[in-house]
């Protein structure tokens, strides 16, 4: 500024009276002025106003006198800000005693204390992020402000900032989260927590979605169940006597503890927090909840006095009682869901082991525990009454509040975008395991510990910031990447939990309210790591603006195939643990937490990471049903390396990313090189060869049952045969034996990926279709789709592909990547066999009236008219529906009716062959499960039913006819255990195909081609 001079310590200078003019942001400032109105302030005694240099031109530093005590910076601000440009408010006040003076008794600018560095420890918060917006918001104060991991109640002013890096700041946010907030939020919300509630605001504005605080509820005799607690009571219904969802707390009290205060500490937390004096009640086949009107705990302490047990070994007797405490499930019914022991080891020490049911405690509720346990504790033992103010709602007014929350529009919102992330198909991650999968879910688990060091732990920051991303971001995508290369997967969900506390009136309270979330990414066309990374950090972002929807209700409203051997969605966590430390002291008494481990896995592996001051930390927690602990470790170690191979390298592609040791890299290398010249020699002695079975050297070709001829088996004559090269070259034999079998079975090619079995459909049929037919499917590949979402526990009857529709496809491949531990064949007949066989006088009556096929698209009851039809809009459906030959009516509020008439019998066009050719299975009520049959008779009348089918004049057809049908496909079909790598290719208008029940997981993948059109084929 005019007459001012940059000292060397940067900071400014004072010539004289005509110095107080400085330029600050661009800006022309009198200090006299700023110094004015700061005096006018009622508690400000004096002051003095200087100003220091920073890399965005300048700053405002304010030494304040108080007249009194002193005063917040946030007050002072807000006086200035009423009284002078925002440019000519100070970005930081410093509190004074005494100014120092010149010997001529003017203030001495020069000696006034340098203020500490912005994000010193004295002007800053210790709390990190508690989410993943918090986080990201965090990550760009860090870079703006050039301060290290700021706290979430950090004001953004008194570590630095002005209007200049303001608008920085809210431009970054504005680019990471798609909002447009104003400058003045940042103003008025400085801290990140603050910010945090504003960007979330909008972003829930921006889709329509308010909502509403959280209200004490109107008193009742008993409540609803949050959606979280619900999911836990159903499984609690399973096995009453389960202790898997088990919590716990484990506390060490070395000193004089003062045992009668510390029952009433208990007591008054419980008094304080109706959630656990609540027991869990069925009434009128309903889940409710019921608070008691005291609970009372009475420590009566387990003496181990006398034992003498001292160091390591009262370490592991409080261990050893705590673990067994942990087995002891809850019959929460008639019991509170929290258990107190107290256990006396000497004369001062004790331990305190509180074991909760998680229906009513999650890990935050803890923190909650333990500082309300000091708070208290140190005023009672005082003889003061308790410190802490009454809470102003209970977790049932929460719960009454989201039920009525997630409805109407609210929820539709929500559900439309999950379903529009999570599509229709969510085949289960197939993780190759050491033992089958038990029918039926177990949770016994083991953990392995995992530590990165600093270093990289620093780079991984810096990659993390550079990328406008989180570490927690960049850890997940790693994580996504390695399950991608060990499952062979291209889309991978993996669920996090969330805290979700964002709303205040949560923060203080003891209950469950963490949800998971499911973070569903792509990870087709093999991007860089960097490409992933964006698509992580916009799948991420995408799900905290709705996590405001339970799990719970997600799986609900999805209704994902039933499978007890597994999760639903997600089988796999990755959790970054950002949760608020919990500590306390207590006076006189040495007061630690013990670390009691976990023998409890509820998902099939969940990864818990979290930073220290060493570093990186990970638990691997797994299922000891389905892995070793070598299995375990192995696969953590191949995450450590892809990590630095994906810092040093973040450009370079994930399949080329680096993770295996130097010696699983050596066995890889030899066996590429074995395939390799044993693939040369294979193609040196080949020699081209005709369609005559005779002279099929190459292959082995027969019969999968004698005397059956559909379908043809075809196996390699020796190893390392290339399915897709030999089918394209003897694709003439394969395309005659296909008329002629109606179906191919290829066995032991072994094919190993969705890449290499498009590659064979392709070459046979170059013109793979998909995304058509009764539901929309997952794609895991350029052509390949999952195969059609159904119950495990359930049969997909006999059906020809599309053949209820107006065009269907002539090839179907299907290709077992993973068999089911039991069931889930895949039966196929010969239609023609079926045309033959069945009762003249029926074929017939088929044969001259044909089919019609009535849908009813009703949300709930079977796929809505949106995701069947991929739009919204009404228009588009009719005019689908008028180029299809559909007959289509709207019904009720939003409810879609379509008529199609199709053939029940057809002229193959290739063969000339008659085949039994429809969906007739599929379609009639008389083959669904009489229990569904009666109760959807029971709430609708037939023409209201979600599908059924009619002869074409729109007659029923007889319930005799339907089983003389039934009977036919069940005496003329052939069904064969899967075995993975398996490949079958069958002609859709010569062969109708089903589904067993299984159990376990199971794979298998389709590719459709040759598309025909209904007039192309006439009965």
């Amino acid at each position: 500024g005019d007459g001012a001079r940059y000292a060397n310590d940067g900071s400014l200078e004072y010539l004289g009276r005509q110095d107080h003019q400085v330029q600050v942001h661009g800006y022309r400032v009198e200090l006299g002025d700023v110094e004015a109105a700061l005096l006018g302030h009622e508690a400000v005694a004096g002051c003095a106003v200087t100003a220091q240099a920073d890399s965005a031109g300048g700053r405002l530093v304010a030494y304040v006198r108080f007249a009194g005590a002193p005063r917040a910076a946030g007050e002072l601000r807000d006086y200035l800000q009423t009284r002078l440009p925002e440019y000519m408010v100070p970005s930081l006040f410093v509190a004074i005693s005494e100014f120092p003076l010149t010997p001529n008794g003017k203030v001495d600018r020069s000696a006034l204390p340098k203020p500490e560095p912005a994000g010193s420890s004295s002007t800053r918060s210790s709390q990190a992020p508690r989410s993943e917006v918090e986080a990201l918001i965090a990550g760009i104060w860090s870079e703006v402000l050039q301060v290290p991991s700021p706290g979430v109640h950090d004001d953004f002013f008194l570590l630095g900032g002005h209007s200049l890096l303001a608008t920085r700041a809210v431009s970054r946010i504005r680019d990471a989260f798609g909002v447009e907030l104003p400058l003045r939020a940042l103003f008025e919300a400085p801290t990140v927590a603050g910010l945090s509630e504003r960007v979330e605001s909008a972003r829930r504005a921006a889709e329509g979605v308010t909502t509403p605080p959280v209200r004490k509820a109107e008193s009742r005799r008993r409540y609803p169940l949050s959606f979280q607690q619900q999911r836990l009571w159903f499984v609690q219904q399973l096995d009453p006597s389960a202790s898997h969802y088990n919590v716990q707390r484990v506390l060490r009290l070395r000193g004089a503890v003062d045992v009668e205060s510390l029952g009433r500490v208990l007591s008054e937390i419980v008094r304080r927090h109706e959630s656990l004096r609540t027991i869990f009640v069925s009434e009128e086949g309903e889940p409710a909840q019921r608070v008691l009107r005291e609970l009372p705990v009475r420590l009566a302490p387990e003496e181990h006095e006398e034992q003498g047990a001292t160091g390591a070994g009262a370490d592991d007797l409080v261990l050893e009682i705590a673990r067994r405490e942990a087995r002891i499930g809850f019959d929460l019914s008639r019991e509170a869901p929290l258990r107190v022991r107290h256990v006396r080891l000497g004369p001062d020490d004790n331990a305190l082991i509180l074991t909760f049911h998680h229906i009513v405690c999650d890990a935050w509720s803890l923190g909650i525990v333990i500082r309300e346990l000091a708070q208290l504790y140190e005023a009672f033992a005082a003889g003061l009454p308790s410190p802490l103010p009454e809470l102003p709602i209970q977790y049932v007014d929460y719960a009454v509040w989201q039920r009525e929350l997630m409805s109407g529009e609210v929820l539709a919102r929500h559900l439309s975008y999950w379903r529009g992330v999570l599509g229709s198909n969510r085949a289960p991650l197939a993780l190759k395991t050491d033992r089958p999968r038990p029918p039926v879910q177990t949770f016994a688990g083991a953990r392995h510990s995992q530590s990165l060091p600093v270093p990289l732990t620093e780079r991984l920051k810096d990659l993390s910031r550079a990328e406008g991303g989180t570490l927690f971001m960049t850890l997940l995508a790693a994580f996504q990447a390695l399950l991608a290369r060990e499952t062979g997967q291209s889309r991978i969900l993996v669920g996090t939990d969330i805290a979700n506390r964002s709303r205040s009136e949560t923060e203080n309270m003891i209950g469950f309210f963490v949800n998971l979330l499911v973070i569903s990414t792509d990870l087709s066309g093999n991007p860089p790591f960097r490409e992933l990374l964006g698509r992580v950090r916009e799948s991420a972002l995408g799900a905290y603006a709705h996590q405001d929807l339970p799990f719970e209700k997600l799986v609900e409203e999805l209704r994902p195939e039933r499978d007890l051997s597994r999760n639903p969605l997600v089988q796999v966590l990755f959790v970054m643990q950002n949760i608020p430390p919990a500590s306390a002291r207590l006076t006189g008494i040495d007061f630690s937490g013990v670390d009691v481990g976990t023998d409890v896995a509820r998902f099939d592996l969940a990864v818990f990471a979290y930073e220290a001051e060493d570093g990186f930390h990970a638990n691997w927690v797994y299922n000891t049903a389905l892995f070793d602990g070598a299995t375990i470790q192995d696969m953590a170690e191949r995450y450590r390396r892809l990590l630095e191979s994906a810092c040093e390298r973040p450009d370079t592609r994930l399949e080329n990313l680096e993770m295996l040791s130097e010696a699983e890299k050596k066995r890889l290398a030899e066996v590429k090189e074995e395939r390799r010249e044993a693939q040369s020699s294979r193609l040196k002695s080949m020699r081209r060869k005709g369609v005559d079975l005779a002279k099929m050297e190459e292959v082995k070709v027969g019969e999968l049952t004698p005397g059956v001829a559909c379908p043809l088996v075809v196996r390699p004559a020796a190893d390392a045969m290339d399915l897709a090269e030999w089918a394209a070259k003897e694709r003439p034999f394969l395309e005659a034996s296909l008329l002629q079998h109606g179906a191919i079975l290829f066995r032991g090619f072994g094919v190993k990926s969705a890449d290499e079995f498009e590659r064979f459909a392709s070459g046979l049929c170059p013109e793979l279709f998909g995304e058509y037919g009764d539901l929309p499917r997952e794609a895991v590949g350029g052509k390949v789709y999952g195969s059609t979402p159904y119950p495990s526990d359930q049969p997909i009857l006999f059906h020809n592909e599309s053949s209820h529709m107006h065009r269907w496809p002539m090839k179907i491949f299907f290709y077992c990547v993973l068999p089911s531990q039991s069931g889930g064949e895949t039966p196929i007949v010969d239609c023609r066999l079926v045309y033959q066989r069945l009762d003249a006088a029926i074929r017939d009556r088929f044969a001259e009236k044909g089919l019609l096929y009535v849908r009813n698209y009703t949300e709930r009851l079977d796929v809505s008219w949106q995701s069947f039809y991929g739009t919204e809009d009404r228009a588009k459906v009719e005019e689908a529906c008028r180029r299809a030959g559909t007959e289509f009516e709207w019904t009720g509020e939003n409810n879609l009716r379509t008529r199609q008439r199709c053939p029940a019998i057809v002229r193959h066009p290739q063969t000339g062959e008659m085949s039994f050719f429809n969906q007739l299975q599929l379609h009639h009520v008389s083959c669904l499960d009489p229990a569904v049959r009666e109760s959807l008779s029971s709430m609708l009348p037939e023409e209201d039913l979600p599908r059924n089918v009619y002869y074409g004049d729109g007659s029923r057809i007889e319930d005799p006819v339907m089983e003389e049908v039934s009977r036919v496909y069940r005496e003329t079909s052939v069904a064969f255990p899967w075995q993975a790598g398996d490949v079958i290719m069958l002609n859709n208008m010569m062969t109708a195909h089903a589904r067993n029940p299984y159990v376990g997981p199971r794979k298998i993948v389709v590719a459709m081609g040759e598309m025909i059109q209904m007039s192309e084929a006439a009965g």
